[in-house]
């Protein structure tokens, strides 16, 4: 074992099983996080990866609950012989959901809640909420309401919130799900500021490669199925197949590069998206593969499925527009992407064609029917709709019922669901 002091969190031969579980979620972890680091964890859905995390941040084992083996050391000592309140002054987590962690009533009341719970006089409390919120560049927005703020102020409020108290870990627990690319950008920028700045270390649990390694990273560490599998820098993770084998998609511009038949190595850098190591041959065949792509063939006659033609909707008590005109084809058998920055109108675009807003005018036609003349439940036999926080929609205990759950309420034949349910799982 070291006594490194700068050694910030240390895993040896570890595992944990939760207690409703017969087997083990996390098995044989090695893992040693060092002070001023900055740590990319990966891994598919269901791989470990939120596990691991609680296991550093101490929800585990104080809020869900299991057997551990092995050995975890926070900041030297047996996270065994921590409480919540102590490891939570070595490592502040900033949730994927940034509304389910504020806690206060303005910005500068949830910045300031580690230090009442602290008991520091109000004088310098006010001192240390506004130095962090300077730092994190909210400090024009102290006396807002945290729900009021876009996503990309969100976050640095809950990443002012967790650095008031001078932790040397901070955890951000996919921290771009919620963003568009633009402020996602913005997002590895400042973790990758405050980082240098204040000398902690940085582990960030994130699906989106190419977006983190917009800045440079130490090290990448891939969880598959409860075991790592990798511990590495990108550029020699990058030059693997590793990824693709556990269900993670690679950065774009690195399979653009495989695709133009271009060898991967380490000495070309793939984390950078500049190519900038790439010699004149693999530049050759890059263009090359590009000229050779052409565009598909997209003649033959289209059946238009949905229409909408200036459709306008607002919000209450807003002076603006959500939607503005919007006009727009959707064909069948076509696959659509609605794209924009965070506040641009996509949900609300989707939630009036389903029913769930009315549009004050313009108007939307599915299949040559008028949407107008069909109720959210008729709309519903036609249009299916995901939400972007599934919690939302769980309304039964166990998956096959809440698979069967729209089924049954249209009086479907059990024999009939079955075979529907099965298929639809399978896929």
């Amino acid at each position: 074992m070291t006594d490194n002091k700068d050694v910030l969190v240390e895993f040896r031969n570890f595992g944990f099983k939760y207690n409703a579980q017969q087997e083990p979620t996390l098995f044989d972890i090695d893992l040693c996080v060092r002070r001023g680091e900055k740590i990319l964890i990966a891994g598919p859905s269901g791989c470990g990866k939120s596990t691991l995390v609680h296991c550093i941040n101490g929800l585990i084992p104080f809020s869900y609950r299991g057997e551990m083996t092995g050995s975890l050391k926070i900041a030297g000592k047996e996270s065994r012989e921590l409480d919540l309140f102590s490891i939570s002054k070595t490592v502040g987590t900033v949730l994927q959901d940034t509304d389910a962690q504020f806690v206060g009533m303005t910005v500068a009341e949830d910045i300031a809640f580690a230090l009442e719970n602290a008991c520091v006089i109000q004088d310098e409390m006010k001192k240390r909420v506004l130095r962090i919120a300077k730092t994190v560049n909210v400090q024009d927005h102290l006396h807002h309401a945290p729900g009021e703020l876009s996503g990309g102020q969100k976050q640095r409020v809950s990443v002012a919130g967790v650095m008031v108290d001078d932790v040397d870990v901070l955890l951000f627990d996919e921290p771009l799900a919620n963003l568009d690319p633009a402020t996602g950008r913005e997002a590895i920028e400042l973790i990758d500021e405050l980082q240098k700045e204040t000398g902690a270390a940085v582990i960030i649990v994130e699906h989106r490669l190419e977006d983190v390694l917009w800045r440079h990273v130490d090290r990448v560490v891939l969880v598959s199925e409860g075991r790592i599998i990798s511990d590495s820098d990108a550029d020699t993770l990058l030059s693997l197949d590793l990824l693709s084998k556990a269900g993670i998609r690679e950065p774009l511009y690195v399979q653009a590069l495989k695709y133009a038949g271009v060898i991967m190595t380490p000495e070309k850098k793939p984390s950078d998206p500049a190519f900038s190591c790439l010699d004149e041959r693999d530049r050759e065949m890059v263009r090359h593969w590009f000229e050779a792509s052409g565009e598909k063939d997209s003649s033959g006659e289209k059946h238009p499925l949905l229409e909408v033609k200036d459709l306008c909707f607002s919000y209450e008590k807003r002076n603006r527009r959500a939607l503005d005109r919007i006009s727009t084809v959707i064909y069948e058998g076509s696959m659509t992407a609605i794209v924009g920055t965070n506040g641009a109108g996509k949900s609300t675009f989707s939630k009036v064609i389903c029913g769930f807003e009315t549009g004050q005018s313009g108007e939307m036609y599915f299949d040559g029917i008028d949407l107008k003349d069909l109720s959210m439940k008729e709309r519903a036999e036609h249009i299916g709709y995901v939400m972007q926080d599934p919690n939302h929609m769980i309304s039964q205990t166990m998956i096959y019922d809440e698979v069967a759950f729209g089924l049954r309420n249209r009086a479907v034949s059990e024999d009939e669901i079955k075979s529907r349910v099965d298929d639809v799982l399978k896929v």
